[in-house]
């Protein structure tokens, strides 16, 4: 199926006010002679803005495509995540937030060599440039394909245009240009799933026809308590590995952490980042509510078994495009939701590159040659563009990857990102560990992260070991005879030693990752750090008065005079 001209009116309106957005900023309203107007929009954005924008950079193409497909395939055990998305709010609220705005750094990673050393501050930058590359090049793909798959644009072309569209509002309007098209954008996200939601309700036949159909299917799953670490979604997998990835994307992640810089102070960043678990939570249960809608639809042909489509990530495009097709404009505007979750995410990770190079590593190395404000700026552009052509060349090896976009993702973020948490959880928690047995431990964990990523990517895994997978069926598809299937059974893969450590779910990559560098860089203390003589600054760890301040109630001394019938004055005081 091919776009009529309102569908691509939709998406040209998208991509020329993105582009706009980027000019006005960048060459109308602000001369932007400061890296910190740039990087930061000077710290004087508006709390709800800078939290569309925060809500933006985290949906990403890999929510909107891939949530769906997690629900079709493996049921709405996915519901228990807004618990791990509280806790994961209130860590970064409570502990994080607080110390990045005091250190007052536009990059989060200057506590880093505060606590630790300059070392552990440029090795943990260049992972996160890493993770964040390859992170940028998948929501790159996902999208362009989808697009691709509706349009029958070349997928290069279409992965070429969001690129090159993305890199040219970035580099020149900076970071104000990035949040106020993200508002544009997270708005246009919401607007999309709400019309795939009530279009494909009526389709479907009311909502009691789609609760009986993923009923009868078993995908209403709210009680999976097993214990086997290699099923997908399970209470423990969502509630503790959820949780624990969840901070590492909020806290420890330049490209969200530069958004509670964007505000001038801690109690505005903390509201950013409310704002922005409330509205997480609608945008997800919007997407799992799609994904019921897709069962309803498929649950008797499922359309990968069946050969219509080649990757699960094309199943949300194939709905829309035989529910939303006949309706003019409908099409375009589920592109241009896809299209602008890729935008946003990819705008804001070009941006925080570009700011953990120059702020982290040019200038902590750079020390002997300054530049002016403006050249710094000149040289963030550059960077941001450089960074965007790299991420549009490595969206091309990601096509190689035969695994859904939701589980790339979660299997990248988790090698390289657990390691980054676990050494901001020992920075704020233990001042026993100094800097040696930090950078032992986190380059020891980052490489076995890698090891199990590599495992888990290119290691062929038997039919009892894919995560909990529920079953398919392809009974009903029409004309039923049309639908080839193999008749070739395919030997089992060989078991070895290492099959349960490949297999484990992507939901326990960061908690596992984490727990390790923290028991690492512990047992490197007593051999490494024992004559260290560096002296801990109280200021960057977390006191006990506050981790333990929620479970008292705030204290304050009132003092009250009171006059007695004899003329004498008692003064009382009280603790409230």
């Amino acid at each position: 199926m091919y776009l009529g001209w309102i569908d691509y009116g939709v998406l040209i309106l998208l991509l020329i006010f993105s582009g706009s957005i980027g000019i006005y900023h960048g060459c109308v309203r602000s001369k932007q002679t400061s890296t910190k107007e740039f990087l930061i929009a000077d710290g004087q954005m508006r709390v709800l803005p800078t939290a569309m924008s925060l809500l933006a950079s985290l949906t990403s193409a890999a929510s909107l495509l891939g949530v769906p497909v997690e629900i079709y395939y493996y049921g709405t055990m996915f519901v228990y995540c807004i618990i791990s998305w509280f806790f994961a709010t209130y860590l970064t609220m409570k502990f994080f937030i607080p110390k990045f705005h005091s250190i007052g750094s536009i990059s989060v990673y200057a506590y880093l060599e505060q606590r630790f050393s300059l070392i552990m501050r440029i090795m943990v930058t260049c992972s996160f440039i890493l993770v964040t590359i390859l992170y940028m090049s998948v929501i790159l793909y996902g999208p362009s394909l989808a697009l691709s798959q509706v349009t029958g644009l070349n997928l290069w072309v279409a992965v070429g245009l969001c690129g090159v569209v993305c890199t040219i509002y970035t580099s020149i309007g900076g970071m104000k240009a990035v949040i106020w098209t993200d508002v544009i954008q997270a708005s246009i996200m919401f607007l999309g799933l709400i019309s795939t939601i009530i279009f494909g309700l009526i389709d479907a036949g009311g909502i009691s026809k789609v609760y009986e159909t993923v009923k009868n299917g078993n995908r209403l799953q709210l009680s999976v308590v097993t214990f086997d670490p290699s099923i997908r979604y399970t209470i423990w997998s969502v509630l503790i590995g959820s949780t624990f990835s969840s901070t590492a994307n909020y806290a420890c992640i330049q490209t969200q952490a530069q958004r509670y810089m964007c505000v001038k102070d801690t109690k505005s960043a903390q509201k950013v980042a409310w704002i922005n678990y409330v509205m997480n939570v609608i945008m997800q249960m919007l997407c799992l509510c799609v994904g019921c809608l897709l069962y309803a639809k498929y649950s008797q042909c499922d359309p990968l078994r069946a050969k219509i489509i080649s990757r699960p990530d094309q199943m949300y495009p194939l709905f829309v495009i035989e529910t939303l097709g006949r309706f003019p404009g409908l099409t375009g505007l589920f592109i241009a939701c896809i299209l602008s979750a890729t935008l946003s995410t990819f705008s804001s990770g070009v941006n925080s590159i570009a700011t953990v190079i120059l702020e982290d590593i040019y200038k902590r190395l750079s020390t002997k040659l300054e530049i002016s404000n403006r050249q710094q700026v000149i040289l963030s552009k550059v960077l941001s563009v450089l960074v965007g052509c790299l991420t549009v060349f490595m969206a091309f090896i990601v096509s190689y990857m035969k695994s859904s976009i939701a589980t790339i993702i979660l299997q990248i973020f988790g090698a390289f990102v657990a390691p980054i948490l676990g050494v901001y959880l020992l920075g704020l928690l233990s001042s026993r560990v100094k800097s040696r047995s930090a950078i032992v431990a986190f380059f020891l964990c980052l490489i076995f992260q890698i090891f199990v990523l590599l495992g888990s990517i290119f290691t062929e895994k038997p039919p009892n070991k894919q995560g909990g997978r529920l079953p398919t069926s392809i009974a009903g598809c029409v004309p039923f005879a049309n639908v080839t299937i193999s008749t070739i059974t395919k030997p089992n893969p060989s078991y070895h030693i290492l099959m349960p450590l490949f297999s484990i779910s992507p939901l326990w990559f960061i908690f596992n990752g984490t727990i390790l560098t923290i028991v690492l860089a512990m047992i490197f203390t007593f051999i490494l750090d024992s004559k260290d003589p560096k002296i801990i600054n109280p200021s960057l760890l977390v006191s006990r008065d506050e981790i333990f301040s929620c479970f008292s109630s705030r204290k304050e001394n009132i003092k009250r005079t009171e006059t007695q019938k004899d003329g004498t004055t008692i003064e009382q005081e009280a603790m409230l």
